[in-house]
């Protein structure tokens, strides 16, 4: 029988490999697969309701309208799902927001990089500006990035800090 302490190592050891499992696949699919998601989405997620945690539903709510605006993607969506079914403390949220904030503005900055500065303010500007900020489906489908990544670091952090 394993102890306590080897138990969590290997629960640890296996979120590490979902979420890198998830970070490369994306990477170099540009999609996540159901099979890979909605398995700890609704295992882990129907674990946490059954405790008690039915703010998870409201999470899942979010990220769910998240997903219809064209945000994110449905593979992420339903990887979020999993991740914060998998951690749902505002610990995590906080955690999962300013890391993937951290991330994310250089990588926006870099994707309107037009070699000036002014450039690239200005390209920023034309999108908000546009009467519709938001991306469309085909937009997404087009031009969408494969940053599942950034969603798997606060993760992997998570669970080796703080979990």
């Amino acid at each position: 029988m394993l102890s306590a302490e080897a138990t969590f190592l290997f629960a640890k050891i296996l979120v590490s490999f979902w979420l890198g499992t998830v970070a490369v696949w994306d990477w170099r699919t540009g999609l996540i697969p159901n099979w890979m998601t909605l398995p700890v989405a609704a295992g882990v997620g129907g674990v946490q309701v059954y405790q008690g945690r039915w703010f998870v539903l409201l999470i899942w709510i979010l990220l769910f309208l998240i997903w219809r605006v064209h945000i994110i993607g449905g593979g992420d969506a339903k990887f979020l799902m999993g991740l914060f079914a998998l951690f749902p403390t505002q610990q995590f949220a906080l955690l999962f927001g300013v890391v993937v904030l951290v991330v994310s503005i250089p990588l926006m900055l870099l994707k309107h990089w037009s070699g000036e500065p002014l450039g690239m303010l200005r390209s920023i500007a034309d999108t908000l500006t546009s009467g519709n900020p938001l991306p469309t489906e085909e937009n997404l489908k087009r031009h969408g990035r494969r940053y599942a990544w950034t969603y798997c670091l606060p993760g992997i952090i998570y669970t080796w800090f703080f979990w």
